[in-house]
């Protein structure tokens, strides 16, 4: 339970994108770790099987609801938010999972799929966390935003994913030096590729995309052990209690970027050689 609960009433989060995958992990974690849930996503049939599955694994229905809500939608955040409250009286942590990665060459970037990426990576996190903002300043909770290796290094072939996990990482850095003084936390989580059930090939990278094959691998091809969902979770649930204000997953990592600080043209060679060519 969050450290700096000012009341002995259990702690409520939302996750938003928590009806599979990562979402769903941070939803089970939160929920065993006393919080009750509320999950935001746009497919009504996932959340219903997003919520049956969390019953099933032995959390209390009357702790978890779920809403079918658009992340990028001021109107359908705030009425998410409305019905949390509702459910739970308070809000102490947000989670912003909604996210979509990508594969190309910079040159090839389609303007259109820049303006897709920053919806579904930026837009998404800045409305919800709007739209909490005052009930989380009436708790001094945390705000969590799931960022990536891709938010602090610059691979090749990931397309507009590098630029829009930027802008989240300094959106990120912003509201929290805007928000400190209210006493509300905002963190972010930088995981490198995390292992799940991924379609083949869901990037349409081919002979023609102009990228190499292993470009659609989880990471870009990046020469690293897949993280497991679970404890890029128990990540997220410390950095709200603990107030951490950045996570870097595996750890190693956090080398590249201090060579980045000190040498960017070492950084950039070091990254060359642990990446797709």
């Amino acid at each position: 339970m969050a450290n700096h609960q000012p009341s002995t009433t259990p702690p409520a989060a939302i996750v938003s994108g928590g009806s599979s995958g990562l979402g769903l992990a941070i939803a089970q974690t939160l929920l065993a770790q006393g919080y009750s849930i509320s999950i935001l996503g746009r497919d009504a049939g996932r959340l219903d099987a997003a919520h049956e599955k969390l019953v099933k694994t032995g959390a209390d229905p009357q702790r978890v609801i779920t809403v079918t809500a658009d992340a990028t939608s001021s109107q359908d955040t705030h009425k998410a938010v409305e019905l949390h409250l509702k459910s739970f009286n308070q809000l102490d942590a947000l989670v912003n999972v909604v996210g979509q990665s990508d594969r190309g060459r910079i040159e090839d970037l389609d303007v259109e799929k820049l303006r897709e990426l920053f919806d579904a990576n930026v837009i998404s996190a800045l409305q919800c966390s709007q739209a909490c903002l005052p009930a989380l300043r009436q708790t001094r909770g945390a705000i969590v935003n799931i960022g990536s290796l891709a938010s602090r290094v610059a691979p090749r072939f990931l397309g507009g994913y590098v630029i829009v996990k930027h802008a989240l990482a300094g959106m990120a850095r912003q509201m929290r030096m805007e928000c400190e003084a209210d006493g509300v936390h905002v963190g972010l989580v930088c995981p490198g590729p995390i292992a799940g059930k991924h379609a083949p090939n869901r990037y349409g990278v081919d002979e023609e995309s102009n990228v190499p094959a292993d470009a659609a691998a989880p990471g870009g091809g990046a020469k690293l052990r897949l993280l497991d969902p679970v404890d890029v979770a128990a990540a997220v649930v410390r950095c709200i209690e603990k107030r951490e204000i950045e996570v870097i997953m595996p750890p190693k990592t956090r080398l590249l970027m201090g060579i980045n600080a000190v040498s960017p043209k070492l950084a950039d060679w070091i990254l060359s050689k642990k990446s797709s060519k």
